[in-house]
């Protein structure tokens, strides 16, 4: 029993030592991907999305960023999944625009107000968005669900994909101000 408890505990190192969070075989991409919004929550430094925009926040809309490392991209298929229902909206991304940290990122702006979290996700459209305005906000409401972004590319050995974290989909957020661009 002792030797089986010191095998597992070795193995579970090498595994933490390993890292990483793509799938296996993943070769193209790069890290993981990273799902962002234009909301920072103030308290938690943490992207989210809101359904409504309390005060005069200047942008009134969510705008969902995916970026990712890949050697070249011409465009991207992003699945944005609502995590409470699983409902997902598909989008081929071809206007990729490039981060100071030399990857790619693929703008999804969210035009009705509904994030997919619990709700229908079918509401969203792709359209670029140009220099984002991330914004601090304060959060007025109770999280109502989660989305997650898989991105896939098509590689010269066929197609790869990997998944972001999560981010929290308000009902209503506050505007405070205005945020340094994390582009």
């Amino acid at each position: 029993m002792p030797r089986m408890l010191l095998g597992a505990v070795g193995l579970s190192a090498v595994l933490i030592g390993c890292g990483g969070t793509n799938s296996p075989g993943n070769t193209y991409l790069g890290d993981q991907p990273e799902l962002r919004t234009t909301y920072i929550d103030i308290a938690t430094d943490k992207y989210v999305a809101c359904d409504q925009s309390l005060g005069s926040i200047p942008q009134k809309q969510n705008i969902l960023m995916v970026e990712f490392a890949a050697p070249e991209a011409n465009s991207a298929q992003i699945k944005l999944v609502g995590e409470k229902t699983g409902d997902t909206s598909d989008f081929l991304i071809s206007d990729l625009r490039k981060s100071s940290r030399g990857n790619f990122i693929a703008d999804i702006v969210v035009t009705n107000r509904l994030v997919p979290a619990s709700l229908g996700a079918a509401r969203l459209q792709p359209q670029l968005a140009t220099q984002p305005q991330y914004q601090y906000v304060s959060l007025t409401s109770r999280p109502r669900g989660s989305l997650h972004a898989a991105v896939t590319l098509d590689t010269p050995k066929g197609p790869e994909t990997a998944t972001t974290g999560s981010v929290n989909v308000y009902e209503s957020c506050a505007f405070l101000n205005n945020a340094e661009s994390r582009d």
